[in-house]
């Protein structure tokens, strides 16, 4: 069984080693990026019922769903790799625009821990707490 784990490795070290950078750079990316972009969250955002309609260009709307749905894969991947996975996967769902979106965003920030956890990141970008 050890003979065929060391063989898995050495045929297939090159891909190893690449997932191993591509998930150091993410996590790395992640610790940057997280504090910045849960700072554009507006403080009453899960408070608040009211929140506009989709007033954008076409074309800003497939940018913000791409950009989201990436996030939202990361943080799936950084689930069980290094890096902040459920907020990697909040922030890509409040970019994406589809159908019970609020409701999935609600049940996610109802966690405790992950409430604080973004709240804790607000406070390293200087800004004030999220309301609930």
């Amino acid at each position: 069984m050890l003979d065929f784990i060391n063989n898995l490795f050495a045929e297939y070290e090159d891909i190893l080693i690449t997932i191993g950078i591509v998930s150091g750079l993410v996590f790395v990316v992640s610790l940057l990026a997280m504090p910045w972009l849960l700072g554009k969250i507006p403080v009453d955002y899960f408070s608040n019922d009211v929140h506009c309609e989709n007033n954008h260009h076409f074309f800003i709307t497939l940018i913000r769903n791409l950009f989201g749905f990436l996030l939202l894969l990361a943080g799936v991947i950084m689930l069980v790799t290094p890096g902040q996975g459920v907020i990697s996967i909040l922030l890509g769902l409040s970019l994406m625009e589809f159908p019970g979106k609020r409701q999935l965003e609600l049940k996610l920030i109802r966690n405790d821990a992950t409430f604080q956890a973004i709240n804790w990141l607000r406070e390293k970008a200087n800004k004030p707490p999220l309301e609930r």
